[in-house]
Order: C-alpha cells, then structure tokens, then sequence
C-alpha cells in the first residue's frame, strides 16, 4: 500500500549516500579489455612465496574463526610497542570507521582536509558528528588552519599523509605538534601510503598518548584483496576500537598471509618501492612536459589537471588503461589520478599512451 507507514533511516544515514566504486570511464571492468588497472592504486602482485603459503594453509584455517593476536604481535616487535597497542582491522578503513565511532557522536566535529580519503567524511557523518573541512589542493599543508579549527567540541583530528588523492605530504613536525599541543583531542594519522613516502612519523607520533596511525597492507605490501589493516596508539585508545569492533573481523587465510609478507623477504618490496618513487618523478615530469599541471606526490600516484581531464581517461581506457576520474564540476574534475605501476614494461606502455593521447 503506498500510503502506508514504512520504515526510515536514521538522520545520520539520510545525509550519507551508498559508496559506489569510481566511474573509471568507458574502459570496461573486464581485464580483457582494459588490462592495466591504475585507477586504485593497488601494489605490486605478491611474489611466489606468498602464493605457495596459500596453497599451504589446510582445511583448519578455512573452518576456524580466525584471532589476530599473532599478526598483532609480530606488527608490535615490529613497531618496538606492547602486543596491546595494536589492532588488526578489515582494512585500514575498518580501523577508520571504529574511529569515529569510538571518539565521535552528535555534537562533535571532526577535522578533515578537504580533499581527502573519500571514506573519511562518509565515516564522521555516520557517527552522528559534523566534519570540519579544511582545503588543502594545491598548496602546502594548512598546518595553521587545520589547528585552528581544534576545539572544545572536536573528538578527532584526520592527517591522511600522503593524502589521497592529491600525493602530499604532512611534514611529521606538523601533525606532531598539533597532537602536542591538543591533549584533548584525537589526532589520527592514516598512513595508508607511508612506505612510499620520504618522511615516515609512525614513531614520533606513537609517543603521544592522543595519537593513533592506521596502516594498511594494501598498498605497499600488494595486498589489498586480504582486506588486512591495523591501528597502533595507547592502550586505552586501542581498546576503544576493540570494544567497538566486530570479533572476528579478518579471514584466517588473510591473516596467515599478511604475516607471512612480514616475515619473508624483503627485498622485492623495497626493489618495488624504489621503483615507484622514480616512476613517480619520471610521470609527473612527462605530463608537465606535455602542458599537464602534475604537482610532486608522495604517494604510488600522480594527480595531474588536464584540460578536459575525460576526454583524456577515455583516450587512455581505449587503449587498454584505466585511471581515475572525478566528478565533473568538482574542484577535481579536472584532474586525474594515475597509479604508478611500478613495473617496467607497464609503465613504458603508460608512458607512450600517455604521449599519443597529449601530443
């Protein structure tokens, strides 16, 4: 009957929309089709080892609900903090929205940049809490700003360093005296793209009882299907986001995995990070040479401006690349955002797309 009472959402559900995957243009979702995929800056694939402990792991792990506590204490030993102090998380975005749920609620506020990781506001809204947004595009970190807006009311701080999706970065003293001089306030710093970066706060940060990093091993470690983050802070603070949290949040299978890339060796990963960063250098001095506005990045990406940033996507999903796009008429509609791939026979296939579709 449609007049009828139906039931509806909370008001902190009515101002949020269902998170849909990027337009990524006219390139098709099929690999076929489009087989380089640099719109989601994903890592590396693992490496042999990693697959042969998959093929390893018996009909135990698969039926048993699966406990962190060994990731837990390996991420510890390697982070030099007690077991207690870190949390596994579905994901660094699972760690990010217990978060909000544990620090925030209606009449709070929260401190974002503007743009920034796009879970970020969705997560702050869904706490019932209002999200402050400071821009931060195209010019240094707004360290004044950002702490300007610290107050009474607000129950976090959110650094994104590098921040996705513009590359830069926080410079560790900035997101360190914010934290010192607001003992109040919880100050987040979600690293998700540290490893790729020049400067890495984890350790400075982890001396302030009102700092929490968030981490993530679905970039640099390529394993973003494990779905497998972590959350390292105080110890009250990471009990917070126990109590919060799901009990079981990962798969034995993932976190068997995660642990084994821990463990093993590491040399590919550095060899792909190395890689990366001069990928990186070499594509956003392309694109600057190709009339493209390409600010450094401290990330595995490039953000770059275009003049019709679509027609540019389209041209490279129909050579078999997708990137990501935004939304037109958006401060980043006119920009797009190139994963770096950091392999050599991809990023030469990138490179001379890239130059077919600009010259």
């Amino acid at each position: 009957m449609s007049g009828a009472p139906r039931p509806t959402p909370a008001a902190r559900v009515r101002a949020v929309t269902p998170y849909a995957p990027p337009d990524v243009s006219s390139c098709p979702l099929s690999t076929v089709r489009c087989p380089l995929s640099l719109h989601a800056n994903e890592g590396r694939a693992p490496d042999a080892a990693i697959l042969g402990r998959l093929r390893s792991l018996d009909a135990e792990t698969l039926r048993r609900y699966a406990k962190p506590t060994a990731l837990e204490a390996l991420l510890a030993a390697r982070f030099g903090v007690e077991p207690e102090r870190v949390v596994v998380t579905a994901g660094a975005d699972d760690a990010l929205e217990r978060l909000c749920r544990a620090a925030l609620e209606p009449g709070r506020t929260a401190v974002l940049t503007d743009p920034t990781f796009e879970m970020l506001p969705r997560y702050v809204r869904l706490a019932g809490a209002h999200p402050i947004d400071i821009p931060w595009l195209d010019r240094p970190f707004p360290a004044a700003a950002f702490e300007a807006a610290i107050d009474e009311r607000t129950g976090a701080a959110f650094i994104v360093s590098p921040n996705n999706p513009t590359g830069a970065a926080v410079g560790g003293h900035d997101a360190i005296g914010i934290a010192e001089r607001n003992p109040a306030c919880l100050v987040v710093a979600d690293l998700a793209y540290v490893e790729f970066a020049d400067e890495d706060p984890t350790a400075e940060l982890l001396r302030l009882p009102n700092a929490v990093v968030t981490r993530t091993f679905s970039k640099a470690w390529g394993l973003a299907g494990l779905r497998v983050g972590y959350a390292i802070g105080s110890a009250e603070t990471i009990g917070w986001l126990r109590s919060v949290g799901h009990p079981f949040p990962t798969s034995g299978v993932s976190l068997a995995l995660a642990a084994a890339a821990l463990e093993g060796d590491q040399a590919a990963t550095r060899a792909y990070l190395d890689r990366v960063r001069r990928e990186r250098v070499e594509l956003a001095t392309m694109l600057r040479s190709l009339g493209a506005e390409a600010p450094p990045s401290q990330g595995n990406f490039v953000l770059a401006r275009f003049a019709d940033a679509w027609a540019v996507a389209d041209a490279l999903a129909a050579r078999g690349i997708r990137v990501r796009r935004f939304d037109r008429g958006t401060p980043l509609g006119d920009r797009l955002r190139i994963t770096c791939p950091g392999d050599s026979a991809d990023f030469d296939r990138l490179s001379a797309a890239i130059r077919d579709v600009l010259a």
